[in-house]
């Protein structure tokens, strides 16, 4: 690490100390907070750049591993009281019961130590003890959370077990006992949860894709589909723009893979066609078409997976917690998701490359003889060579199997991580792409290291409860703030938009945090239907953001064409731009249709 990086890395570490030094907020456990410590750490150090993405990620994966930090409090503390029963047990002829009776008597006494009336109502009623505990618990939830209560009830149960067995051994006796359970669990814990992220199917998918990718450039299918391109939208650059947002557009409903859509299908003729142009990261000239075509290749992928149900896996999860939280009141089908945000993506689709044109202008934008030459360069290739026809082959099969074509007419649904599994096996029987070349694509392998920590950390969050934390937080701030229906939704929408920063997985981000933010929302009077566009919306332009927001990103990323700071100032104005647009058309769009 270059001694230019070391006021960064200060700055990454103060961080993680300033989270361990202050105190924990009601509702989070310590260990929660110390990880979101972690957390934004990481990610800083990504955005600063102390160290290549890799570096930076095994070193989180190492943090998890050896700290075991992931190990939520309460299995810490059922541990203990697993094993403190367990000494009562061999050591004497008392049962579960007898010490369950004991816990029972302490709680009551130490509900009645808060003075509280309703408590000691609760308490003096004829139930069973059990039936009083949880009456008290009830009263204690009202002013404290669900955290505290844990942590309340299971240290008088700690303390009450602890000193029954004191009776047949030391106290250091049994901190020895617990201190190795707890160190084993946390060990053990620790690396499952560091390398949790390794096995999840899309970061496979993402790895897979970059090697198909490299078929697809090597036999110089991907040159010749450029040419093609090229021959016809190729006069302005501009026009090249939109023959991949059109593209985007039409492979969306039939393609339920966003990272299968943008990165294995358009990503490598994007790729080609900047090298066509000799535009290249390598030779430092990605600035000519490259970085701009990229750009516009990443960012049609979010609104293209905004505009139909089955443009990208979360959106069916998105359906079904919109459902569960309406009560079956809303229950959004295909048509009405693709009918409701057709004008809103449409008009997004086609503004989007202008905003990019501007905000990162290719050097070459006027290409009058591009026709001309992408003809004459199909004829110097000749006829298609067996290479290129069995990758075509492959290509298009890839794009069938991902489409759903082979559950379609056979029922038989295939992962779209299998699918990308298999095109790797036929370029490797057939011999397009040998096993040293798969050994050799550095950007997959450096993809699974980075990606895979930044979902394990993103999934441990979840875990913890660190998004719900903060997704309560959100919503009782809006209604602090005493806003009205519309600007509920703005602020919410924002809200759970600019949290995905905190999360490398969309499907992640909705599971944890979607349910609460459009709760909250109706519970603050939002319109149903209304608020359910605004959310799903949300939820998809949240992969505009970061190179790590969804699978297709590092895909494109990977590439070297657009610059991490690029990306993020990119990222995050295009974001402001998808939601001013799509909302803004929306609303008029939404009220004639009658959704609300």
């Amino acid at each position: 690490m270059s001694k230019s990086k070391i006021p960064a890395l200060l700055f990454c570490l103060s961080i993680v100390g300033l989270f361990f030094i202050t105190p924990t907020p009601s509702g989070l456990e310590d260990n929660s907070w110390h990880f979101l410590g972690i957390f934004i750490a990481v990610i800083m150090g990504v955005i600063f750049q102390v160290m290549p993405l890799g570096a930076v990620c095994m070193i989180a994966i190492a943090i998890v591993a050896l700290s075991g930090i992931t190990t939520p409090q309460n299995s810490i503390r059922a541990i203990k009281i697993q094993n403190l029963e367990k000494i009562i047990l061999q050591n004497s002829k008392l049962s579960k019961q007898d010490i369950q009776e004991n816990v029972e008597i302490s709680l009551l006494n130490a509900f009645s130590n808060f003075k509280n009336s309703d408590i000691d109502r609760a308490i003096e009623t004829k139930l069973s003890n059990n039936e009083k505990i949880k009456q008290a618990s009830d009263v204690f939830l009202k002013n404290n959370s669900k955290i505290e209560l844990s942590k309340f009830t299971d240290e008088i149960r700690i303390k009450t077990i602890n000193d029954m067995a004191l009776k047949f051994k030391t106290q250091d006796e049994i901190d020895k006992i617990l201190k190795k359970s707890i160190t084993d669990a946390k060990a053990k814990n620790g690396i499952k949860d560091a390398l949790s992220g390794f096995s999840n199917p899309l970061i496979w998918l993402i790895v897979v894709s970059i090697i198909v990718a490299r078929g697809v450039i090597k036999t110089g299918l991907g040159e010749r589909l450029a040419y093609h391109f090229i021959s016809i939208f190729g006069k302005k650059t501009l026009g090249i723009a939109y023959s991949i947002a059109f593209c985007e557009t039409i492979l969306a409903p039939v393609t339920p893979s966003n990272t299968a859509r943008a990165g294995a299908i358009i990503n490598p003729i994007v790729q080609a066609i900047s090298k066509s142009f000799k535009s290249s990261p390598e030779d430092k000239t990605e600035g000519k078409i490259g970085t701009y075509l990229s750009l516009v290749n990443y960012q049609a992928n979010p609104i293209s997976s905004a505009m139909f149900i089955t443009a990208t896996a979360p959106n069916p999860l998105v359906v079904d917690l919109i459902a569960k939280a309406t009560n079956l009141d809303i229950n959004l089908t295909w048509g009405q998701w693709a009918l409701g945000m057709f004008l809103p993506g449409i008009s997004a689709m086609l503004l989007m490359p202008l905003v990019i044109y501007f905000l990162s202008p290719p050097q070459i934008k006027q290409t009058p003889n591009a026709s001309e030459f992408a003809k004459e360069k199909l004829k110097e290739l000749g006829l298609m060579k067996i290479s290129e026809k069995i990758m075509l082959g492959v290509f298009i099969l890839l794009l069938l199997l991902w489409a759903g074509t082979f559950d379609l007419l056979f029922g038989i649904a295939l992962n779209s991580t299998t699918v990308a599994l298999i095109g790797l096996s036929l370029v490797l029987i057939s011999g397009v792409l040998n096993f040293k070349e798969v050994l050799g694509e550095k950007a997959a392998w450096n993809t699974l290291i980075w990606f895979s920590a930044l979902v394990m950390m993103a999934t441990m969050l979840g875990k913890l409860g660190v998004t719900e934390f903060l997704a309560q937080e959100l919503s009782i701030l809006s209604q602090f703030m005493g806003l009205g229906k519309i600007s509920i939704m703005v602020f919410l929408s924002l809200a759970f938009l600019y949290t995905h920063y905190f999360f490398a997985s969309t499907t992640a981000h909705i599971s944890a945090m979607f349910f609460v933010f459009y709760s909250a929302g109706l519970a603050l009077g939002a319109p149903p239907m209304l608020y359910a566009f605004i959310m799903l919306t949300s939820a998809n332009v949240m992969m505009a953001l970061t190179h790590y927001a969804t699978g297709t990103a590092p895909v494109i990323f990977g590439t070297g064409y657009i610059s991490l700071k690029t990306w993020w100032r990119v990222g995050f104005i295009i974001s402001i731009v998808d939601m001013i647009v799509m909302i803004g058309i929306g609303l008029i769009w939404w009220k004639f249709l009658g959704f609300y």
